[in-house]
C-alpha cells in the first residue's frame, strides 16, 4: 500500500472516529436529558401525591387514595402504586389520549402496568435507562407505602424511534469522515503529487519549467518551495547556457570571419608566388611585406582571444597590487606619444590615492584606448587622471569624430567595429579594455557626441593614499604637458 493510500485511511478512521465520538455524545446527551426530565417528574409526582393524601382517610386505605390521585392529572408514562396490607392499587393510563387513568386493584403478584415491553431496542433503551440512575420514587403517608415510577412501555415507545436515527447517524458520521479524509488528505498531498508530477515531466524530457503553487506555512508546502527554488535556478542556469552557447556561436562567427580575411589573403598571395606569376623585383618584395603584415594582425587577433579566455578562467587570475595610477599612467602614454610625433597627446596626471589593479591589466585598458583614438581619430587626444577620497577616475577623450548611438550600444561588444571598417584593427581593444577594468572592480564608460569626439571614463576603487615621493605632496597638481607634436 503506498503512501497516499496509507494516510488516506489512517486519515479517514481517525475522523471517522471523531464524528462518531460527537454523535455519540450527542445522543448520550439527549437521553441523558430525558431520563433526567423523566426522574424530576418522577419526584414531583410522589410529592404531590404525599400532599394530597397526607392528614386525609384517605391515607389509610388504598382504595381511597387511588380516586384521589385519578382525580388529579395523570401521565402516560407515569404509574401510581399505592399498597395497604391487603390491597396493591395501580394508578395509570393505558393510553395516552384516555381522558382519565385505570385504578385497578390488583394482586402484589400481578405484573406491573406499563412493565411489558416488546421491540428490539427495549432491553437496550431500559438497561441505559437504568445506568443513567432511572428508578422508581418510594413515599410513605399513613399507613399506606407509595412507589411512582415510569412506564416500561411507554418510555420504550418514546425512545425506540430514535435509536435508528442514532445508527444512521453514526453511518452517515463514518461516510462524512471519510469523504473529509479524502478532501483533506488531497489538499495536504497536493504539494507532493504537484512535485511528483512535475519531476515526472522533467525526467520525460519536458525540461519548460512549471511553477508549482504553494503554500509556505503548509508543511509539504516547503517541499514546493524548493522544488519552485530548484526550477528557477534551473531556468538561469538553461538561459546562462543559452546564452553562452549564443555568444560562443557568435564569437566562432566573429573570430572566423576575422581570421578569414588575413588568411585569404596570405593564400592568395602564396598562390601567386608558386605561380611566379611577378612582373617586377618590387612586386616580391610587396607581397612579402602584405604577408607578413597580414600574419602580424592574425597573432594579434589570435594573442588577444587567448588573453580574453585566460581572463574568463577564475583560476588563472593574478594578484592585484596597489598601483599609483598617475605614474602608470605617463609610463604607459609617454612611449606612445613619442612613437606618434605627428600626434598630440596630452596627459595631466596627478597623484592621489592607489588602486589595487594587476598593473598589466590596467596597461592592457589604457593603451587599448590610447590606440583606439589614434587609429579612429585626427585630433588631439588628452588623457587625465582625476583622483577622488574614494576612487581615481582616467579619462581618455579625443576631438572627433564620436560614435552614433548605435555604435555606442556596441562598442564594447566582441569583434564590433562599427562602419569604420577601413580601419586595421581586429574589434577586441575595447571589449579588453573593459574586461580588464572589471576585474580589478571598476567601471570602464563611454561619452560621445559626433560632433565632439568621445570619452573614455575608467573609474577604479581607491584603497590608500601615497606617501609622499621626491619631496612633493600626494596631493600635488601636475600641470597638463604636450607629449609629441
Amino acid at each position: 500500500m503506498d503512501f497516499g493510500r496509507r494516510l488516506y485511511l489512517i486519515t479517514a478512521l481517525e475522523m471517522a472516529s471523531v464524528l462518531c465520538l460527537l454523535v455519540f455524545g450527542g445522543a448520550l446527551f439527549a437521553f441523558g436529558s430525558s431520563v433526567a426530565t423523566l426522574k424530576g417528574d418522577l419526584a414531583n409526582t410522589a410529592g404531590w401525591v404525599t400532599v394530597a393524601l397526607d392528614g386525609t382517610p384517605a391515607s389509610h386505605d388504598a382504595a381511597q387514595a387511588a380516586n384521589v390521585v385519578a382525580s388529579h392529572y395523570l401521565r402516560y408514562d407515569i404509574v401510581v402504586l399505592i399498597f395497604d396490607q391487603k390491597h396493591r392499587v395501580d394508578v395509570f393510563k393505558q393510553r395516552r389520549t384516555d381522558p382519565a387513568p385505570v385504578v385497578e386493584i390488583s394482586q402484589r403478584s400481578v405484573p406491573l402496568p406499563g412493565s411489558v415491553t416488546t421491540g428490539p431496542f427495549a432491553r437496550l433503551i431500559l438497561g441505559a435507562a437504568t445506568a443513567f440512575g432511572l428508578q422508581s420514587v418510594r413515599a410513605r403517608v399513613g399507613g399506606l407505602d407509595i412507589i411512582v415510577r415510569e412506564s416500561d412501555a411507554a418510555f420504550t415507545s418514546a425512545i425506540a424511534p430514535h435509536v435508528p436515527e442514532f445508527f444512521g447517524a453514526l453511518v452517515a458520521a463514518i461516510v462524512l469522515g471519510f469523504l473529509i479524509a479524502r478532501v483533506v488528505t488531497q489538499q495536504a498531498l497536493r504539494p507532493l503529487v504537484d512535485v511528483t508530477s512535475a519531476l515526472e515531466r522533467f525526467a520525460a524530457g519536458d525540461l519548460n519549467p512549471h511553477p508549482i503553487a504553494a503554500d509556505r506555512r503548509h508543511q509539504l508546502g516547503r517541499l514546493a518551495l524548493a522544488y519552485n527554488g530548484a526550477i528557477m535556478q534551473l531556468e538561469r542556469a538553461f538561459a546562462e547556457r543559452e546564452r553562452a552557447n549564443a555568444a560562443m556561436r557568435q564569437f566562432i562567427a566573429d573570430a572566423g570571419h576575422q581570421l578569414r580575411t588575413p588568411l585569404t589573403v596570405v593564400r592568395g598571395f602564396i598562390a601567386v608566388l608558386r605561380k611566379g606569376d611577378l612582373r617586377t623585383p618590387e612586386d616580391r618584395e610587396r607581397i612579402l611585406e602584405t604577408m607578413n603584415r597580414q600574419s602580424q594582425i592574425m597573432g594579434s587577433l589570435i594573442e588577444k582571444l587567448m588573453l580574453l579566455e585566460r581572463w574568463a578562467d577564475p583560476s588563472l587570475a593574478t594578484v592585484p597590487e596597489a598601483i599609483d595610477v598617475a605614474q602608470l599612467v605617463e609610463d604607459v602614454v609617454s612611449p606612445v606619444a613619442e612613437a606618434n610625433p605627428e600626434r598630440t597627446i596630452r596627459v595631466d596626471a596627478r597623484f592621489g590615492p592607489l588602486v589595487k589593479i594587476d598593473p598589466s591589466d590596467l596597461t592592457h585598458a589604457i593603451n587599448n584606448l590610447v590606440d583606439n583614438a589614434l587609429k579612429y581619430t585626427l585630433g588631439a587626444i588628452d588623457v587625465r587622471v582625476r583622483p577622488s577620497q574614494a576612487s581615481v577616475a582616467i579619462e581618455i577623450c579625443d576631438e572627433g569624430p564620436g560614435m552614433s548611438g548605435e555604435e555606442q550600444n556596441h562598442a564594447f561588444d566582441r569583434f564590433y567595429r562599427g562602419n569604420r571598417r577601413e580601419v586595421d584593427g581586429s574589434g577586441l581593444g575595447l571589449a579588453i579594455a573593459r574586461r580588464a577594468i572589471e576585474r580589478a572592480g571598476g567601471t570602464l564608460t563611454l561619452k560621445s557626441d559626433p560632433a565632439t569626439g568621445s570619452c573614455f571614463t575608467i573609474t577604479l576603487p581607491a584603497v590608500a593614499t601615497p606617501a609622499k615621493n621626491g619631496g612633493r605632496s600626494a596631493q600635488l597638481s601636475r600641470s597638463p604637458k604636450t607629449a609629441g607634436g
